[in-house]
């Protein structure tokens, strides 16, 4: 049985929440001032990413236009109960095609646009080329940057109107709960007062945020580091051909491995038999099986890197991790 360990908070977060509690000391303006180092623009810390998408979607116009696969679907759920009109464009597996978003802009009024930086946690969208295209056709471009936060070259407030990022479990910068908004166009997305109030965080997660957030890049390029390690052994061994394949083999920012399936069967026996042959600790998990909206609409095994505690991950776990699903995908040809 292969042992894993889940992301959890670090002893230096738990500590700087610890002494949080009682105080006087305004934590909120700590971590905004550390989160605007990387993100400078109107910074709102509040008590989840979701609550950032709802009082972001409160603000902006509709339509609001988002990806058929890979995205968040707090998105959609957010929009629905503002009464909200919310269209989806066709992707490859959850990334955005520029000549399709540009006829896309060209033959439909959209005023704003929403993507995850990384589709599906595994590839980054073309974020750059989306937004020249924003700017043409005047919609607003919200990057979710929950996976890619600490890379300001992937994705910079230079790069979308609105950034919103997620600092629960299991994120980048991991404090199990609360998320931060960074609105570069302050004077023109006016933002509801009452919500932000409402749903703002508490001193003892922004206290949290304040110690873990300088640490989010590094604990970024560990968490690459070891997905592309597990899906080049995972390729070399799946030989990269047949129903069973990864997809995206040559995406290099991702953080999440998928595996294509030959059906939505199949997709949850392979699943299944992984599970059964390793454990992840506080009985959470690393195996999720497609269609899912938020990984990819198709049958398919997401090996979720992205969970686990990056200083418990080594190489040898992961060997282990592919021989299990390596077996897994041999025993399902054999039926």
């Amino acid at each position: 049985m292969l042992e894993l360990n889940y992301k959890k908070i670090s002893e230096n977060a738990k500590d700087a929440m610890a002494n949080a509690v009682g105080v006087d000391h305004d934590y909120y303006n700590d971590a905004t001032e550390v989160i605007g180092k990387y993100y400078p623009g109107d910074i709102h810390i509040l008590n989840s990413a979701n609550s950032c998408i709802i009082t972001t979607v409160e603000a902006v116009e509709d339509p609001i236009l988002t990806v058929d696969m890979g995205g968040w679907n707090g998105l959609e759920r957010s929009a629905k109960v503002l009464n909200k009109k919310v269209e989806k464009i066709t992707t490859t597996n959850g990334i955005i095609n520029i000549k399709d978003l540009e006829d896309y802009f060209k033959e439909n009024t959209i005023n704003t646009l929403y993507i995850t930086a990384l589709a599906a946690y595994m590839k980054a969208q073309p974020i750059k080329e989306i937004k020249h295209l924003c700017d043409v056709y005047d919609v607003l471009l919200i990057v979710d940057i929950s996976g890619v936060v600490g890379d300001i070259e992937l994705c910079s407030c230079n790069d979308a109107d609105i950034l919103i990022s997620s600092t629960g479990k299991p994120k980048i910068v991991n404090i199990e709960n609360g998320g931060f908004i960074v609105n570069m166009k302050p004077d023109t997305i006016k933002l509801n007062n009452h919500m932000l109030k409402t749903l703002k965080a508490d001193n003892i997660t922004c206290a949290g945020i304040n110690a873990e957030f300088s640490k989010a890049g590094a604990i970024l390029e560990e968490t690459r580091k070891y997905n592309n390690y597990l899906k080049e052994q995972l390729n070399e061994k799946l030989e990269c051909s047949g129903e069973f394949s990864i997809i995206e083999p040559d995406a290099v920012y991702g953080i999440n491995t998928i595996i294509s399936m030959p059906s939505k069967s199949i997709a949850k026996k392979v699943a299944y038999n992984i599970r059964q042959q390793i454990t992840v600790d506080r009985n959470k998990g690393i195996i999720t099986p497609g269609p899912n909206y938020n990984r990819l609409k198709k049958p398919c095994v997401c090996i979720e890197i992205k969970n686990l505690d990056v200083d418990s991950i080594t190489n040898k776990k992961l060997d282990q991790l592919v021989d299990i699903i390596i077996d897994s995908i041999k025993k399902e040809k054999e039926n």
